[in-house]
């Protein structure tokens, strides 16, 4: 069986779809080796490092407009694809049969979350996608749910292959040399972390105005670090630091490398993670296998995910919000506890099963073509 994968995620800083995309490959490739071949399409010049008995060929133009529907059904019958993967959407005509990863379809249900341009193009190529494809994969029940609803797949064409941790979110021993990555940033404070593009769905904004209630009325005495990349509608982020006066207290890092962030992990007090919506979040599960004690959002698929190893909140709740914050970041019990809870949820999460999955999915799709 030969597989082709589009991963033209790597090396974008696309956070989500560029962690899973190098994380099955890397899996697939290690489970597998014997008995199929795979082969990877990649653009710009961000070819990924493994084995070199895998084939990868670069498109061209790289560009979705020219690359989804007329390079992509030329390599892959070019290269005698059986199977393809692709992430969101797939070329309208195909040779071989395609499977598609949907990680959430929040677009659907909170268009305001979004630039309306690329609102209206992912209504438009994404349902078509799961329609047009043998098999759609997704990350949690969640995301299968609203998947069948909306697009009105059937049960048994939809599989879920839940997100892993990778090994390198770790505890690192105090004087551990990872440490080192930190020396670029200003902050040097114990601190509560939030990681997420800043985007209006990550609810970051309430969580900047709870967190400077808390701060001006001598609660805590934390500062704020906001991991992630500005997206459309982030400014506002900014601007509510600044309106409020704290901006002494609150670091935006801005993208950070895994490294960096297995560090941030570590050193933080606790994790935030407020989101109104999510298809998976798996800043929740990397945050507890460093040993984070995690505060969550109750929103979408966040329990699901999270378990019983997450402190949990109405998102749209300052108050609720506040009360977590500063019971989490001053009583040492509590996050003893969701330590050691997150530990043991931390660890029923696989990128190795999720790739033993979808090698099973694949399998299935050629032998039913």
């Amino acid at each position: 069986m030969k597989v082709g994968i589009d991963i033209h995620a790597v090396g974008k800083q696309q956070t989500g779809n560029e962690t899973y995309i190098r994380n099955l490959v890397g899996n697939l490739i290690g489970i597998d080796s014997d008995n199929t071949d795979y082969h990877l399409f990649y653009t710009h010049d961000d070819k990924l490092v493994v084995d070199e008995r895998v084939e990868q060929t670069q498109i061209y133009p790289h560009q979705s407009v020219f690359r989804i529907p007329f390079v992509f059904p030329y390599q892959l019958r070019k290269q005698k694809i059986d199977v393809a993967h692709f992430q969101y959407v797939v070329p309208p005509v195909m040779k071989c049969p395609t499977v598609v990863m949907i990680h959430d379809i929040s677009y659907e249900y909170h268009p305001e979350y979004f630039n309306p341009f690329e609102c209206k193009r992912m209504k438009l190529l994404i349902p078509f996608s799961a329609r047009k494809s043998e098999h759609v994969l997704t990350v949690s029940e969640y995301s299968k749910q609203q998947i069948m609803q909306k697009y009105h797949i059937p049960e048994d064409k939809i599989t879920v292959t839940y997100n892993g941790v990778n090994e390198q979110f770790c505890v690192l021993p105090s004087d551990a040399d990872g440490y080192k990555c930190l020396t670029r940033f200003s902050f040097n404070k114990p601190f509560i972390l939030a990681v997420g593009n800043l985007q209006p769905r990550k609810n970051i904004e309430r969580l900047i105005r709870a967190y400077s209630k808390l701060r001006a009325s001598g609660k805590i005495d934390l500062d704020l670090v906001l991991v992630g990349q500005v997206r459309w509608g982030g400014k506002a982020i900014f601007d509510e630091v600044e309106t409020l006066g704290v901006k002494n207290n609150i670091h935006i890092t801005g993208y950070v490398t895994d490294e960096e962030l297995v560090a941030l992990y570590n050193k933080a007090t606790l994790f935030a993670y407020p989101s109104l919506y999510e298809g998976f979040g798996l800043p929740l599960i990397e945050a507890m296998a460093c040993g984070t004690p995690v505060i969550s959002s109750n929103a979408s698929c966040l329990p699901e995910v999270g378990g019983d190893a997450a402190h949990y909140i109405d998102p749209y709740s300052e108050r609720g919000m506040m009360d977590a914050l500063e019971l989490v970041a001053n009583n040492s019990i509590v996050r003893k506890q969701l330590i050691q809870k997150g530990f043991e949820r931390a660890s029923d999460f696989s990128w190795k099963r999720t790739a033993e999955k979808t090698l099973r999915v694949f399998e299935e799709v050629v032998a039913s073509c």
